[in-house]
């Protein structure tokens, strides 16, 4: 009996814990369903159906009592002030005076924080190509690892990648030409197969060409040997 009535609790105590854990789970880059936004963009909802009005609630976890009230702008508009990660949730109700509210509509949201990118510009002789140097800070690690990296010459607005030059360094290949060219490092998150929120630095690197062979003429040599009469 003993034993029976001790199974009993422990399994209620499982009961609890577990559904505590999904009641309270943080939202992550891959939870079922969440929307991806980068910092500082607004969540726009469709418009409420004709004579309804959108309520919508906030909650950082998951949860069935969300009391966070979001005030919406232009009536279904999250602005990015007010866009956090969590979980929103979204009813409606008849503008009809005594009309119920709906039932809560789930929306899990991940807001991704800017990616702080630079690299050092190394110039460089035209026949000695120098590595440049990539620096990337991630605000979401360890929560993400995984970043996508390319590297691009910029003429004007115009960015053109450079073939291979997909990680954080990159050695160019030995140019055609001398002068300056302004680079970029372009660098993003890879949730699910898909680069998300790059973020850029550019810097000119220089190339300059092979110096001319130096003009010595034998009478400014010292330390010759000199000719002697026998």
């Amino acid at each position: 009996m003993k034993n029976s009535t001790t199974k009993t609790i422990l399994a209620v105590i499982f009961v609890i814990i577990c559904t505590f854990s999904k009641v309270s789970a943080q939202v992550l880059p891959n939870t079922p369903g969440v929307s991806l936004f980068c910092k500082g963009s607004d969540l726009t909802l469709p418009s409420p159906p004709s004579g309804e009005d959108w309520i919508v609630k906030y909650s950082a976890t998951q949860t069935t009592t969300p009391g966070t009230g979001i005030t919406l702008v232009s009536g279904n508009k999250i602005a990015a002030a007010d866009l956090n990660t969590g979980y929103y949730y979204l009813s409606s109700k008849s503008t009809t005076a005594g009309a119920c509210e709906s039932e809560l509509q789930e929306i899990p949201v991940y807001v991704l924080k800017p990616l702080v990118v630079d690299f050092t510009p190394a110039n460089f002789c035209l026949e000695s190509p120098l590595p440049q140097v990539g620096s990337v800070t991630n605000p979401e690690d360890p929560t993400i690892t995984t970043l996508a990296y390319q590297w691009y010459t910029v003429d004007g607005t115009v960015e053109t990648a450079i073939a291979g030059a997909t990680a954080k360094d990159y050695t160019p290949s030995a140019p055609a030409t001398v002068g300056t060219k302004k680079h970029r490092l372009k660098v993003g998150y890879v949730i699910g197969s898909k680069n998300y929120c790059a973020q850029t630095a550019d810097h000119d690197i220089t190339v300059t060409a092979k110096p001319t062979k130096p003009t010595i003429t034998p009478g400014t040599i010292t330390g010759t040997a000199t000719a002697v009469t026998f």
